[in-house]
């Protein structure tokens, strides 16, 4: 009895013993972390990864596992996609089955691995530094946690009870995630550019097995060849190869590329030509359900990951006669800030010029843009132009890119817009910025606001509102930028680099305002906050002064 009890003990301490030895590993749940976990599981177990990507998949996978494998079924506690999957499988007669329900897959899975002493945190904001480490995973026997502020206390719970022989923090981390991983003498990969981390990755990889060849992928879904960890995986951009890629692979002796899907071809036709490596596509995978009729090949099984919106269109262009300038306003329909870098070819009766952007230019998320090109002169009353602009998320980095041929309209206007920037300050509570500005002119002004190269977490980013706002002639008002900030981070930005967008049209800010660095004012408490604290002391004293009325009525 008192061995028995011994043994529950033990099984309760190491959490759940799993009744079969898994060849099979099968996700079933709408939640990338449980996908991404259980496939990684798998893999670092010898066994196969499969993952369900809708309900109807359910049955069509089944029908490329074969019934001798031992299937583990990882569900979803509150998000699969079949209820009940296991009764499913166990009707296809497999050897054995078991499902097993899971809050998070990443936190739980990793409790039936006692082996595992190496380990690599990544955000989990975005899903693309989760693939970029997961050959490199594979490879060094690591476990990878998807942390945030929220989680690492578990996280560092979880490494506490083992004896941890290797971290590596990969990519940009909550402050709180990297302050507690310290102790750990972590191995930091984070350039502050995704494109520079994934070479770092690959190199780390390489380092231990020199491989001639490389996965394609742009990081935004789980394939099965993409977790198995064979090769290194390559980031290739959307649309445009990062030159830092390109560089890497005409400098390495990398000699073979996998492009995994086909939605990325243009890229990887890009790659080939600018460095001359072979590329191969992999695009499909043998039927599984055969139809009369039909072609003996379908999809690849792709879980696709949350990745960032990034959108761009021209919302117009302007040959301004009054000051002989073409103006282009941008406008971003991302969800994330971009930069933009644009080449135009401007096209008149019987003339061409070319013209384009020395730096790439910062755009709020869901913001307009106006890029003014001075000293042009364009005769004609039919103009046209065409453009060619690379964006992404950082300046160097720019993966996408937007080209057109556009009418250019004529305009003959002078913007009489005059403004100041009076102050800056940070409101704790509020979670804002707030730039004082003033107009000082005779007309109504809209003011689009940046603060450039606000350290956050230790790596410096530009900020700005998300659209204009309107200042009346003669007006002020405080302009906000929502942007949480810890105390390190205030204590990092004594000062501020403030620029001021500005013009008479809401989406043509033709002007710039620019004075330098402003120092930083830091409140408590909101202005709201204060007047609330205001009228509560006034009824206390209010309430205390009828309350001794009262008593000398009483006397």
């Amino acid at each position: 009895m008192r061995k028995f009890i011994l043994l529950l003990a033990v099984l309760f301490l190491t959490g759940n013993v799993y009744a079969i030895e898994a060849t099979h590993v099968i996700s079933n749940s709408e939640n990338w972390e449980d996908v991404y976990s259980s496939v990684l599981y798998a893999n670092l177990n010898n066994a196969e990864g499969s993952f369900l990507t809708s309900t109807e998949h359910g049955s069509v996978l089944l029908d490329g596992i074969s019934i001798s494998n031992n299937i583990l079924i990882v569900s979803s506690q509150d998000s699969p996609f079949v209820f009940n999957y296991e009764a499913e499988v166990q009707s296809r007669n497999y050897v054995g089955v078991q499902e097993i329900r899971v809050e998070s897959a990443n936190l739980e899975l990793i409790d039936e691995m006692s082996d595992v002493d190496n380990f690599i945190i990544v955000g989990n904001d975005y899903g693309y530094n989760a693939i970029a480490v997961a050959p490199y995973a594979i490879l060094t026997n690591s476990w990878v946690f998807l942390a945030d502020r929220v989680n690492i206390a578990e996280i560092d719970a979880i490494l506490s009870r083992r004896d941890v022989d290797n971290i590596v923090v990969y990519g940009y981390v909550d402050r709180e995630v990297a302050d507690t991983l310290q102790e750990y003498d972590p191995v930091v990969v984070d350039t502050g550019n995704r494109f520079k981390d994934n070479i770092e990755i690959v190199k780390m990889y390489k380092e231990i097995e020199n491989t001639k060849q490389i996965l394609l992928s742009n990081g935004e879904f789980i394939e099965r060849e993409i977790m198995l960890g064979g090769h290194p995986i390559l980031f290739t951009g959307r649309d445009n190869v990062p030159e830092q890629i390109a560089n890497y692979l005409k400098d390495s002796d990398i000699e073979i590329g996998v492009l995994i899907g086909n939605e990325l071809i243009n890229a990887a036709t890009n790659i080939r030509r600018s460095t001359g490596l072979s590329v191969m596509v992999k695009f499909a995978q043998g039927a599984r359900s055969q139809v009369a009729g039909v072609s003996a090949v379908e999809g690849l099984d792709l879980f696709y990951l949350p990745v960032p919106t990034l959108e761009l269109e021209v919302y117009s262009i302007k040959y301004n006669l009054a000051s002989s300038q073409v103006e282009v306003s941008y406008h971003s329909k991302s969800n994330v800030p971009i930069y933009i870098k644009g080449t135009l070819t401007a096209l008149s009766d019987d003339d061409e010029q070319k013209f384009g952007d020395m730096e790439p230019v910062f755009i709020a998320p869901s913001d307009y843009k106006t890029l003014i090109y001075p000293d042009i002169s364009l005769d004609g009353s039919e103009l046209k132009a065409e453009i060619f602009t690379l964006f992404g998320e950082v300046p160097s980095s720019l993966d996408r890119s937007l080209r057109g041929s556009y009418d250019m309209g004529i305009i003959n206007v002078i913007d009489k817009c005059e403004i100041d920037v009076n102050s800056i300050k940070y409101n704790k509570q509020a979670g804002s910025f707030y730039v004082k500005v003033s107009n000082i002119g005779d007309v109504n002004c809209y003011v689009d606001i940046e603060l450039r190269d606000v350290e956050i977490n230790r790596i410096k980013q530009t900020i700005g509102t998300e659209g204009s706002v309107l200042i009346m002639a003669g007006d002020k008002d405080n302009i906000e930028i929502k942007q949480r900030m810890d105390a390190e981070d205030l204590a990092d930005n004594p000062y501020v680099d403030v620029v001021a967008y500005y013009g008479e049209r809401e989406e043509s800010l033709v002007n710039i305002f620019r004075k330098g660095n402003f120092e930083l004012d830091i409140d408590e408490f909101t202005t709201t906050t204060y007047l609330i604290a205001l009228v509560l002391i006034l009824l206390v004293l209010i309430g205390f002064y009828l309350w001794r009325m009262k008593q000398n009525k009483e006397w």
